[in-house]
């Protein structure tokens, strides 16, 4: 049955894809992507149930975790990084003292920051949540909101 509904909305779910993909070759893979989590999941499917709210609520979450994964920046402990930076050659090091820079410029624009750059140094978001007296749902946002900054930031800097 559930088979002959994706048939039956190919189409649908071919144009929902088109709206959160740039090209024609990711809205194929997001497509794709949402067909085989549908397939994987019909044992949760309510037959009593309209297929295209359930159909869209999968697409999206699909679309949400690929694109976070995909955007995400991965954070190395600080403290590493610096002891390492000998091991650079010069115009590298040039590079690794801006990123520096740009961090502590970050900081002191937002504390989401220091949230972030606990997270890399291996924190825990209780631990940090602890050490801040604030809660763990808050620490989540900091983090969030602090990666975005960075990206932003430095971003900005490599157009220059």
């Amino acid at each position: 049955m559930l088979n002959s509904l994706i048939k039956e909305h190919y189409q649908w779910i071919m144009q929902c894809a088109s709206r959160y993909c740039k090209n024609r070759m990711d809205a194929e893979d997001l497509a794709e992507e949402t067909i085989l989590k549908i397939l994987i999941n019909k044992h949760q499917y309510d037959c009593n149930k309209p297929f295209k709210p359930w159909c869209s609520v999968i697409m999206l979450n699909t679309y949400i975790t690929a694109y976070n994964h995909e955007s995400l920046i991965r954070f190395d402990d600080e403290d590493k990084a610096r002891n390492e930076v000998s091991v650079l050659d010069t115009e590298q090091q040039v590079r690794f003292s801006e990123i520096l820079g740009i961090i502590d410029n970050c900081r002191a624009k937002s504390c989401s920051v220091d949230c972030v750059m606990m997270y890399a140094d291996g924190y825990s978001y209780d631990e940090i949540a602890y050490s801040m007296a604030i809660p763990v749902g808050t620490v989540r946002s900091r983090i969030s909101y602090g990666r975005g900054i960075l990206r932003k930031c430095i971003d900005y800097h490599k157009v220059k």
